[in-house]
């Protein structure tokens, strides 16, 4: 009876995707077996993209506006929110500084090659690459998907006044919060669709690019889990280490067993606080402390996501002819961070950010369902290092605030509780 439960929410969390996997995989079959054939399901797919891309601009807008309009944390909670932003930003950096340096040493292992649109062979300088990628000439031009990353700049400024303006733009934020969730429905509704869309889009891309396709998902599996491994043992046993010495370290890895198992199982960050908490309290991270970070890292910590976000931007940049190179590095990383971190809150972000990577990129519409399934594939490793991260910054965080013995200070009871 005590084993039932946590079997049936493992297999309810991931049914989803495994559903979405299948069709896609049914769709793959149907494009190998059919060929070119294969093109008249095309539409089906279309559809069900445009319906998404349609949805992607109020989704970002109402969802980032309306988090950050709610917030009011000032004092000593609004200093820890600052720094935890700060460390949440760095290490996502890092996080995608790893991967640009894993795949330029191993190469991108991509099996096929698609077709270059003309607009892809315009290489602009750095500086109008810059100006083009964060600002928009007119507004009629924000709202549309393909200048996601100037939209999500102007939200947050928008966000941002209507929380300065206070009490007076009440009625403001109460409407975006309702906006918000008509659009989470919406996106809710929609991807009841997605594995008939995707199943019929993957079917003509296989019809299309053949097994050299599901080769290359291969790969990308291979080289994305190790780098998660990497992540896991090297990166935050780092953190851990510059949180408490080697104390930390040790401790970390002691207690983080059953949150890593249940980020794997469950595939969200959420269902991990609970887990993320108690961790925290065997390390006498002061509650203070735990309760903000965990909380916060639960929507916008992602390194894991940001890896991946940074491997699909390569990925998808190789096969569609036009690899990153030069100071496009920066570019990268910068687009990682801002479409891991930016879209982490909004259900369905990763069509969010997908939908970035294509604006900033200039891919075309078939990298769409390309890099939607790469992060489909890519969840429960993004989910590990999301979630396991936010312990380790709050063990940081403990050193800012109360230097580095804080593990020796007592500071949490419940610490003790652990220990006897």
């Amino acid at each position: 009876m005590t084993t039932a439960a946590p079997q049936h929410s493992t297999l309810k969390n991931y049914r989803g995707p495994i559903i979405l996997i299948a069709f896609c995989i049914l769709g793959a079959i149907l494009g190998l077996v059919l060929g070119e054939k294969a093109s008249v399901l095309k539409p089906i797919g279309q559809i069900f993209l445009n319906l998404l891309f349609c949805l992607i601009v109020p989704l970002i807008f109402f969802s980032i506006a309306g988090s950050i309009a709610n917030m009011k944390d000032t004092g000593k909670v609004g200093k820890m929110i600052g720094y935890t932003l700060l460390i949440f930003i760095v290490t996502a950096t890092l996080s995608a500084v790893l991967i640009l340096v894993v795949t330029h040493f191993t190469g991108v292992p991509t099996s096929f090659t698609a077709a270059k649109p003309a607009h892809m062979d315009k290489v602009l300088p750095i500086g109008d690459q810059i100006v083009n990628t964060l600002t928009v000439g007119d507004f009629p031009q924000l709202i549309s998907r393909f200048h996601v990353l100037p939209l999500i700049i102007l939200t947050i400024f928008f966000g941002l006044c209507v929380s300065m303006i206070g009490e007076a733009a009440k009625p403001v934020v109460d409407w975006m919060n309702a906006m918000t969730l008509i659009c989470y429905k919406m996106v809710n509704i929609l991807m009841k669709a997605a594995p008939i869309g995707l199943g019929a889009y993957f079917a003509d891309l296989t019809g299309t690019y053949g097994i050299a396709l599901l080769k290359t998902y291969g790969s990308a599996m291979i080289v994305f889990y190790g780098v998660v491994i990497v992540y896991f043992f090297v990166f935050l046993g780092f953190y851990a280490y510059l949180a408490a010495g080697t104390w930390g370290v040790r401790n970390f890895f002691k207690v983080i067993l059953a949150p890593a198992l249940t980020a794997l199982g469950t595939r969200s960050s959420a269902a991990t606080i609970p887990l993320q908490l108690e961790a925290c309290d065997k390390l006498g991270v002061p509650k203070e402390i735990s309760s903000v970070v965990v909380a916060m890292g639960a929507t916008c910590h992602m390194d894991g996501a940001c890896i991946a976000m940074v491997y699909a931007e390569v990925l998808a940049t190789t096969i569609f002819g036009r690899p990153i190179v030069g100071m496009e590095f920066l570019l990268a990383i910068f687009v990682g961070v801002t479409s891991s971190v930016a879209t982490s809150s909004i259900p369905g972000g990763g069509a969010a950010g997908e939908t970035m990577i294509m604006s900033v990129f200039h891919l075309p519409e078939p990298a769409f369902p390309i890099l939607l399934m790469v992060i489909e594939l890519f969840d429960p490793g993004c989910t590990l290092l999301n979630s396991c991260g936010d312990t380790v910054v709050s063990m940081m965080i403990s050193r800012i605030f109360y230097g580095k013995d804080w593990y020796k200070k007592n500071l949490n009871p419940a610490q003790a509780l652990y220990e006897n």
